[in-house]
């Protein structure tokens, strides 16, 4: 800001100079033979102070900085009067309303820096541990709404195989756009402004990037409507057997996208500020109104013809979905408001200047980002037009059910462990600590590994089982599952490279470096469409030929991300002995999957079909956890200290 000295003001009006005039001295600057420049400094210095009170009083109001330069001003007055610069620590600015001896003190502006982003980002491991439980929850939703489904609509139904297609396309862009490219580059933007010009700062981008996504969100929804219904009888040969519903469950679903889109921005905002628990309700609440819709579409849509039945069924169930998602955006409002985050009126009004340039920068930095994070789910659409073209009926129903088991583990281990991390990756590659950021990534990618390699494995083993106790019931048969089983075998290992990708990928973004993952991303896109092709049409082979194209895709990606992560950090392997405990941690998967296969097959004649499974998988846990304990395995003896401590009477203070 500025100090003005005493009495400015008066001398101002009066027309004489700021300081105190000596006796005999001329009454004018003009007087003493000064060029008439000084006198408009003078007049300038006046404006300049008048603009910083009225700048003074805008940030009182909380509507965000509205000066361009006011922070680097801020941050140049720091250094010239000997004052800390942003770190986390308090500056006072002092500002003259007055001008008399009595002027008042100035503001207090927190600037929170890198210490303070840090401290928002500790415990990154009980956060995973959290959040792993939230997700795990929100799977088994899943997984009841998925079983729910399936029994009341069966394994070859075209009506359901045109909804499960239909709820791909909003589906992809939350996948991509929403909890991947938007959510990573309003990250990325808030910890920068956060650390360069604190808390009210990111507020006003915040608000400033809700308001544009509103806006760009609500477009798009517009023209991609317009566009199915112009091209709707071009597009009619991709849709399946029933087109016409198909088309019609597109429109219906479309502003799913507005929703869910602002909900994942919105739950980054929240991890930036250290606030997991609400972004990680959503996806439960959004499970628990499909469920509800499914339970009363199921006792209340009855009495039709089969095909009317079971599309007013589809019909009601899109709308369920709708309102499942406006009450996962509703729940983080609070959150947002106990942050400082969300205020109605300020979300209304125009942002400043340096706010708004900010959010475009973060939709800016999103179009690549949407390419690039999100080529798993990109193949995964891939897979489900193709299913929905070159397949018999109920082929996209199997492929879909598929993913979403496989889809289990893989959020389980890996995203719930990318998102806890993501943020401490940003904060430590904004302060540029690249040993710290390699130690991170590679400490989680270990983790994520230790987990993912069993779970792969006994995906592969158990799959038919898995398959039959979760789907073979109600109106879904034998033939169902034996597809489900082959796609899920085809799906399993993409758990391990998936989850890598996920994570290689966030530490690429969390340097600045969006073009790497993008480009691989698009020379990974061909090649699944390519293998796409060649499994279905080459071979014949069924759905277990997306799924196989799908997890080649995804290996190739990480083969080719892994080699420029450690040349863009300029930095040696932090762990010397990675190969070592991969190689323990296979052999212990290993085993693991024998023993659960052979507990299934010595129980699944003598058990019901649930108790056998959970026998095997049983089996398979103790053996894989007992032989890397055994093995001295690192991640096992962290985790047996970690629940040794948490199992410990704790002792009265």
């Amino acid at each position: 800001m500025c100090q003005a000295a005493p009495g400015f003001d008066h001398a101002v009006r009066k027309g004489r100079a700021a300081r105190p005039r000596r006796a005999g001295a001329p009454r004018d600057r003009r007087d003493r033979g000064l060029p008439a420049r000084a006198d408009e400094r003078r007049r300038h210095q006046e404006r300049r102070c008048r603009g910083h009170r009225r700048e003074r009083r805008h940030l009182a109001q909380g509507h965000g900085r509205g000066d361009e330069g006011l922070d680097e001003e801020i941050q140049g007055q720091n250094r010239r009067q000997g004052r800390p610069g942003p770190g986390g620590r308090v500056v006072e600015v002092g500002v003259s309303d007055s001008g008399g001896e009595g002027g008042r003190q100035g503001d207090r502006v927190t600037v929170s820096g890198g210490d303070e982003l840090l401290r928002r980002q500790a415990g990154v491991g009980l956060r995973a541990v959290w959040i792993s439980l939230l997700t795990l929850v929100s799977r088994l939703l899943g997984l009841a709404r998925e079983i729910l489904a399936a029994s009341l609509f069966g394994n070859a139904n075209p009506f359901y195989d045109a909804f499960l297609f239909a709820w791909r396309v909003p589906n992809l862009f939350r996948r991509f756009l929403g909890e991947g490219a938007l959510s990573t580059s309003l990250q990325a933007t808030l910890t920068a402004a956060d650390a360069s010009a604190g808390a009210a700062h990111g507020r006003a981008i915040f608000l400033a990037t809700i308001r544009l996504l509103t806006f760009v969100l609500v477009g798009l929804c517009a023209l991609l409507m317009c566009a199915l219904v112009a091209f709707s009888g071009a597009l009619a040969p991709y849709l399946g057997v029933e087109p016409q519903a198909t088309l019609e469950l597109l429109l219906r679903l479309m502003p799913f996208v507005v929703l869910v889109c602002l909900a994942a921005a919105a739950g980054g905002a929240l991890q930036v500020r250290g606030h997991y628990t609400a972004p990680a309700l959503g996806p439960v609440l959004l499970n628990l109104g499909w469920i509800a819709a499914l339970v009363w579409i199921g006792a209340r849509v009855v009495g039709l013809e089969d095909d009317l039945l079971q599309l007013e069924r589809v019909r009601w169930l899109s709308l369920g979905v709708l309102a499942a998602s406006l009450l996962q955006f509703a729940v983080l409002i609070p959150a947002l408001k106990r942050q400082g985050l969300w205020s109605l009126g300020a979300a209304l009004w125009k942002p400043a200047q340096k706010a708004r340039a900010a959010a475009w920068q973060v939709l800016r930095q999103s179009a690549p980002l949407a390419f690039g994070a999100a080529v798993y789910q990109v193949n995964v659409m891939i897979d489900g037009v193709m299913a929905q073209s070159l397949l018999e009926p109920g082929g996209q129903t199997a492929h879909y059910l598929a993913n979403r088991v496989q889809q289990f583990p893989l959020a389980l281990i890996a995203i719930a462990a990318t998102t806890a991390v993501f943020p401490a990756l940003a904060a430590l590659g904004h302060e540029r600590r690249l040993g710290e950021l390699r130690r991170l990534h590679d400490q989680t990618q270990r983790g994520v590994l230790f987990v993912a390699l069993p779970a792969a494995i006994g995906l592969a083993v158990l799959a038919q089982p898995i398959a039959s106790v979760l789907f073979e019931h109600g109106e879904f048969g034998a033939p169902g599952v034996a597809r489900i089983s082959l796609a899920l075998r085809a799906l399993s290992l993409a758990v391990i490279s998936a989850g890598a990708v996920g994570l290689v990928v966030r530490t690429y973004y969390a340097m600045g470096d969006y073009k790497t993952p993008v480009r691989i991303s698009a020379l990974m896109l061909v090649c699944n469409a390519a293998l796409n092709l060649f499994f279905l049409r080459g071979l014949g082979m069924d759905v277990e030929g997306l799924a196989l194209a799908t997890t080649l895709a995804s290996f190739g990606n990480l083969f080719l991300l892994l080699p420029g992560l450690s040349r863009r950090l300029r930095l040696p392997r932090s762990e010397a002995g990675f190969l070592r405990a991969f190689g323990l941690s296979l052999l212990a998967a290993g085993a693991s999957g024998l023993a659960a296969g052979g507990a299934e097959f010595f129980t699944r004649d003598q058990l019901p079909r649930a108790l056998s499974l959970a026998l095997a998988l049983s089996a398979g846990a103790g053996v894989y956890f007992a032989l890397a304990a055994s093995l001295k395995i690192p991640e096992a003896q962290l985790m047996r200290e970690r629940l040794a401590r948490f199992l410990a009477p704790k002792r009265p203070t």
